[in-house]
């Protein structure tokens, strides 16, 4: 879920600016999530306090890698009753599910694990059986889930959630919301790369935001574009910096929740701005489990939804992407 990065150099050039404008303004940064967190702002006084405690809220109603979560307590079939968020959670699951057939699915939880990227992470050593799959995929299907009043149906007890595609996009939501209910009406909110943006930046233009090539060699973050990013949200999806190996195999994080193997696409990256964060979140993973065509004409499908691809062909990178997709500013 964590693959587009606000690099360091501009969030400080942003920090700076800001800072010299009239009004009081705020940054607030953090860890979170098992990643960071930088959030500014211009506001009457400082929401820092307000900011982590919407966090803290997501953290307990959707992390699996919280024992006490209520997506883990769900997991292990223990009585639960379930939040509004976790509730809008599971009903935007569903929908983006089935708008991309299948190829979002947070009931994934079993095949993360035995993959090695989820709430039972560790390095494995052995490749999947194709039995062992089949028998994973069982229980993998949110079409075949459904809430009752404030209980969650499960396809079956061995059915698990892991909602950590969509998870962090709905945290930034949430704070953005915190945010906008509290009067304020400028300010960009990054959690692990996933971004909202609300009004303009201090020089009155739209904020800028940098998206990273997808270099697997290199923790830094090289520019592959910026980017203006107006009243809307961006995430970024990608296995170039999340995977591990196993019998000498590469094995990227993304899976299909159809086939239950990590995908073989030849995207590298996918970039999804939206509305709001959750759905770019979600959609930017689904666009790594499609072929690019089909991605791209998926999202074109979509109202006020955009996408950037970046492909990998003919040892080279080129970028696809949707029809009204900001590739100039």
């Amino acid at each position: 879920m964590t693959r587009l990065y606000l690099a360091m150099p501009l969030i400080y050039s942003l920090l700076l600016t800001f800072a010299s404008c009239g009004d009081k303004n705020y940054h607030n940064s953090g860890a979170i999530w098992g990643t960071t967190y930088n959030i500014t702002y211009s506001a009457t006084h400082d929401f820092g306090d307000s900011i982590i405690s919407v966090m803290d809220d997501i953290e307990h109603e959707l992390s699996m890698f919280s024992p006490s979560s209520t997506v883990s307590l769900i997991n292990r079939n223990e009585n639960v009753e379930i939040s509004q968020d976790f509730i809008n959670v599971f009903e935007l699951s569903r929908r983006i599910s089935a708008l991309c057939d299948g190829a979002f699915d947070p009931t994934v939880g079993p095949l993360t694990n035995m993959w090695g990227f989820g709430s039972d992470k560790g390095k494995i050593d052995h490749v999947p059986t194709d039995n062992q799959i089949d028998s994973i995929l069982q229980c993998v299907g949110i079409s075949d889930c459904r809430l009752d009043g404030t209980k969650v149906l499960k396809k079956s007890a061995d059915t698990q959630f892991d909602f950590s595609s969509i998870a962090k996009g709905y945290g930034v939501d949430a704070v953005a919301a915190m945010l906008s209910r509290n009067g304020v009406s400028d300010y960009l909110v990054e959690i692990g790369g996933e971004i909202v943006a609300r009004g303009v930046n201090p020089k009155g233009k739209p904020w800028k935001i940098q998206i990273d090539a997808p270099l697997a060699d290199t923790l830094a973050h090289i520019p592959m574009l910026v980017i203006p990013l107006v009243n809307s949200a961006i995430a970024t999806s990608g296995n170039y910096r999340n995977f591990h190996t196993a019998q000498g195999r590469r094995i990227g994080h993304t899976l299909d929740p159809r086939t239950g193997y990590p995908v073989e696409t030849s995207t590298l990256s996918a970039t999804v701005i939206a509305p709001d964060c959750a759905t770019a979140d979600a959609l930017a993973t689904a666009c790594m489990v499609l072929d690019d065509s089909v991605a791209i004409n998926l999202i074109d499908s979509l109202p006020d939804i955009e996408a950037l691809l970046a492909v990998y062909s003919s040892d080279s990178i080129i970028l696809r992407h949707t029809k009204n997709f900001p590739l100039k500013h």
